[in-house]
């Protein structure tokens, strides 16, 4: 993914600044992917992306993205989310001690397994690998979820811990499954997303000079989105061209997707009543947002 996507954003910035401003990126990762946040925040980095979904708590209006079958692309996501999000709830209520420079998505999350599964009676007791968040959605279909962090798809596939994955096409050559994995099942919208941050020290910000916080502006927002998720889009192509010769890609159908979508309904609900509760207007929130993914997808 980073091959794609953070470069081009980077040489983005550095021609919008006129080469003034470059953007270095760390060799190595001076702690987990969790503790980004707090990195950027205490001023141990400067700049960084954030799993929103790592911190749990403050972050749950802006993961509204990460819903069933929203999502048709990660570019088309990001910019919609960005969008979105700005217009109605504003950065600085969840995201209030740092500066956040865009946000964008990953591409659909899709089933990725070891048999045949285009059906929710072929999904039943399926030992699928989900990300945290996905647990009790994998338990509404009727499959078995084990919740693993990515780096361990493959092992846990290798040695029959798990039979699938659930996981963007990038996914597929970034971990080495199409070694392991012959069937495919396109979700259209994705069965789920991730949320992603790409926040500034706000005291680094604040130190910048004019020139060069319009140049991150100007590459930021709805632009830095648009960069950024394409740049993962092509990733999840070359994910697609990394299948093994013979492997099977379906799609599911219309009717099917009608029966999945009822059984995780409740992801919804949920969403709407925990924005309700944080004082926004739910049920509009994500009529909008459905809304505003159909403007960038159209």
């Amino acid at each position: 993914m980073a091959a794609h996507t953070l470069p081009a954003w980077i040489a983005a910035v550095d021609e919008a600044s006129g080469g003034t401003l470059s953007l270095n990126v760390d060799p190595a990762p001076i702690a987990g992917p969790p503790e980004q946040y707090n990195l950027v925040r205490n001023g141990a980095a400067d700049i960084a992306y954030h799993v929103a979904a790592y911190t749990p708590g403050p972050f749950e209006v802006a993961r509204g993205i990460e819903m069933p079958f929203l999502s048709p692309s990660a570019e088309v996501g990001s910019m919609a989310a960005y969008d979105w999000y700005e217009r109605n709830i504003g950065f600085d209520t969840e995201f209030d001690d740092v500066k956040v420079l865009t946000i964008f998505v990953h591409g659909p999350g899709t089933l990725h397994s070891k048999m045949p599964i285009t059906t929710l009676e072929e999904f039943q007791n399926v030992k699928v690998r989900v990300g945290g968040g996905g647990v009790k959605m994998a338990e509404a279909l009727g499959a078995a979820p084990v919740a693993l962090p990515a780096s361990q798809a493959y092992e846990s596939l290798q040695k029959g811990v798990t039979e699938a994955i659930l996981m963007p096409w990038e996914g597929l050559r970034g971990w080495r499954l199409y070694e392991l994995v012959d069937h495919h099942l396109d979700i259209p919208g994705g069965l789920y997303t991730t949320f992603f941050a790409v926040i500034m020290n706000r005291a680094k910000w604040d130190a910048l000079s004019d020139d060069h916080k319009q140049a991150l502006t100007e590459m930021g927002g709805v632009e830095g989105a648009r960069i950024l998720g394409r740049g993962w889009d092509m990733a999840d192509e070359e994910g697609r061209k990394s299948m093994a010769e013979g492997a099977t890609v379906t799609t599911l159908s219309a009717d099917e997707q009608a029966r999945w979508a009822e059984k995780v309904a409740f992801v919804e609900d949920e969403w709407v009543a925990l924005a309700t509760e944080r004082g926004h207007d739910g049920a509009a929130l994500l009529d909008d947002l459905k809304a505003t993914i159909a403007k960038y997808a159209g």
